[in-house]
């Protein structure tokens, strides 16, 4: 190997060391006879920038002219143009014996990177290392051991060995300039928000907010700070963070980071029942992000997308994703893949298989010393967490009790829920603890209903729709007197006034919003029995029901119908199945809510009929006339339950 590279006072590469990637372009520029050295490092600025076609044409042109260094760093160019091909061509091509201890730190790291992206983690492990190790004896090289660092802490992290992964990077903290702290403060906060160290995650983001950062480390900051965000249950705060953290990763052309971004958005959207938009998402992700744990994390997300949706295969597809995922080695996403799995089988009532995933997620969890992933996903579906909290009450093996422990950490970490209650009556409390206004209640969950449905609002609208009545003086009085006194009760709670716009919002931060309105809206997406029955439990009553205004009345009314056309839906998808029972007991239960509803009561009469027989039919016709008789004062004609509907 050739000598060492060593780093002149004052020059391009001191520019490019401290993170001032423009004054490194300024100083080569000024330059009357750059060196092949200058250039190499002055290409390294155009990269840093996002000019990243420049640079790489530098290091092509260097390497050609014999410049061994410029081969490597030319594979980091085009893995940051997502070029993966190219990048392994040109490693593939490298002369060891050309590069100096600082080329040779560099090409065992993107060895190592693009072994990751392929999913090959214990290999990506050992290059990793060995650039890490190479970077702390090399004296050039010292000066970039941030770098190398975040690489190794990065494939630790994708092991699930957070801690040590935290450990490499806090080491190299100290040492490093304002451009080398980021991806270290990221991979720290990563570190820390999946081991469910909340204030020392948010610590690192706020640190990494007072970097001075170039265009393309602004998308990152973003994707972690949804991280956290949904680690913590914040979910409406992790989508923006995750769509804002896509959004720049296009304009910087970073596509690995835009993938990963439309992945998350994928996971949101699928837990919320929004299909449609979750697979937009995974079709962006596969065609950004490349590698087998990208597509194995794809694979992932479109089946669990396709068992929220109903389709068919859609559970045996997730199993293969999840075994997919195992075979890489990659616990923490398999851990959770699992968990998706239960969540699959809990929605088709199959307890015995959900528990079965659940222990292999416990499983999973167990190989990852502390960590809340897992248990994070498990704390947004109250089912499931109802049946780890039985199994440990009953005494559960040791996994489940691990998992039941990472719950209660995780649920203490977290700030507390913010609960609104606005079906069959009001309500607002953290947590369990009510909390106080002091304003009336009633008009002051009307005022934040609205603001949160409609996202934005004028002063205008919220005197025609909730003041209605009232004069343009007694709005903006009753409005600022309500949102000084919603804001103060509840900390995290914002209604802020857009002077540019004139309109106001309401803005949760920092918690968990919990709204019934919200929970039976997303059951119902489901589209399934289960999905409705969800619903069903979730109905306590009429939306705002003392609320007199058009905008409530529209509300209340379309909630009703949606739960009443989906429960005739799959009334008659359980008949067609013969589940005619199940159809029957669905049936009783949304005539319990709506007894005027003649189309439900028909079908009531013809799943008696066809489970209990003629003479039974006939019963029921007759109870369900007296009802109607009842509630609507007139007779209504329904089948006798002896003829065939």
């Amino acid at each position: 190997m050739t000598g060492s590279l060593r780093v002149p006072s004052g020059s391009v590469l001191e520019a490019l060391v401290s993170g001032e990637f423009e004054e490194g372009c300024r100083r080569h520029v000024a330059l009357t006879a750059p060196t092949a050295l200058d250039d190499l490092w002055a290409a390294q600025c155009l990269v840093q920038l996002g000019r990243r076609a420049e640079g790489l044409a530098v290091f092509l042109r260097l390497q050609a002219a014999g410049l061994g260094d410029a081969a490597p760093l030319a594979a980091v160019a085009y893995r940051f143009e997502g070029d993966l091909e190219s990048a392994r061509e040109v490693l593939a091509e490298v002369d060891a014996w050309g590069l100096t201890g600082f080329g040779e730190a560099v090409a065992c790291r993107e060895r190592g990177m693009l072994a990751l992206t392929a999913g090959r983690l214990e290999e990506a492990l050992v290059w990793t290392r060995r650039a890490w190790r190479t970077a702390v004896t090399e004296p050039t090289a010292q000066l970039f051991l941030p770098g190398f660092a975040a690489a190794l802490a990065m494939v630790l992290a994708t092991l699930g060995q957070d801690h040590a992964a935290a450990q490499y990077a806090a080491q190299a903290l100290p040492a490093a300039s304002g451009a080398q702290r980021a991806p270290l403060l990221w991979i720290l906060s990563a570190c820390y928000a999946r081991a469910g160290l909340f204030p020392e995650a948010r610590q690192a983001l706020e640190e990494l907010d007072a970097v001075a950062l170039g265009p393309p480390s602004a998308p990152l900051r973003a994707y972690h700070w949804g991280v956290l965000h949904a680690v913590q249950g914040n979910l409406a705060r992790a989508a923006a963070a995750f769509s804002q953290a896509a959004a720049l990763a296009r304009e910087n052309g970073q596509l690995e980071t835009e993938g990963f971004a439309a992945l998350q958005l994928a996971a949101l959207s699928s837990a919320a029942g929004r299909t449609d938009q979750g697979r937009v998402q995974v079709a962006r992700a596969r065609s950004r992000a490349g590698g087998a744990r990208a597509a194995a994390l794809c694979d992932l997300q479109a089946a669990a997308l396709d068992v929220r949706a109903g389709e068919p295969g859609g559970v045996d597809a997730l199993q293969r994703a999840v075994e997919r995922l195992r075979d890489l080695g990659l616990k923490r996403d398999e851990g959770e893949g699992r968990v998706l799995l239960a969540d699959a089988f809990l929605r088709a009532d199959e307890l015995e298989a959900a528990e079965r995933a659940l222990h292999q997620a416990a499983e999973c969890r167990a190989t990852l010393g502390r960590n809340v992933t897992v248990a994070a996903l498990i704390a947004e579906r109250p089912r499931m967490r109802e049946v780890i909290g039985a199994r440990v009450a009953r005494g559960a093996p040791g996994d489940l009790e691990e998992l039941w422990q990472d719950l209660q950490r995780i649920e203490q970490a977290r700030p507390a829920p913010l609960v609104l209650t606005t079906l069959g009556g009001y309500g607002l409390q953290l947590g369990e603890a009510p909390v106080r206004v002091n304003v009336g209640l009633r008009r002051a969950l009307e005022v934040l209903s609205y603001l949160l449905l409609r996202g934005e609002a004028t002063l205008e609208d919220l005197q025609t729709h909730v003041f209605d009545g009232s004069s343009p003086q007694a709005a903006r009085d009753y409005l600022h007197v309500t949102r000084h006194a919603l804001t103060r009760a509840v900390p995290g709670l914002q209604l802020p006034f857009d002077r540019a716009r004139a309109v106001y919002r309401a803005e949760v931060r920092e918690r968990a919003l919990q709204w019934d309105l919200t929970v039976v809206r997303e059951a119902l997406l489901d589209g399934t029995a289960q999905g409705l029955n969800r619903a069903l439990g979730a109905y306590t009553g009429a939306f705002l029901p003392h609320s007199s205004s058009a905008w409530a009345a529209e509300i209340r009314s379309d909630l009703e119908w949606q739960l009443i056309t989906a429960g005739e839906r799959a009334a008659r998808g359980l008949l067609l199945r013969e589940a005619c029972d199940e159809a029957a007991a669905l049936l009783r239960r949304l005539l319990g809510l709506w007894p005027s509803e003649v189309a439900l009561h028909e079908l009531l009469i013809h799943a008696v009929r066809v489970s209990q027989g003629p003479s039974t039919a006939g019963l029921e016709a007759r109870r369900s006339r007296e009802v109607l008789t009842r509630e609507l004062g007139v007779q209504v004609a329904l089948p006798d339950g002896h003829a065939e509907r």
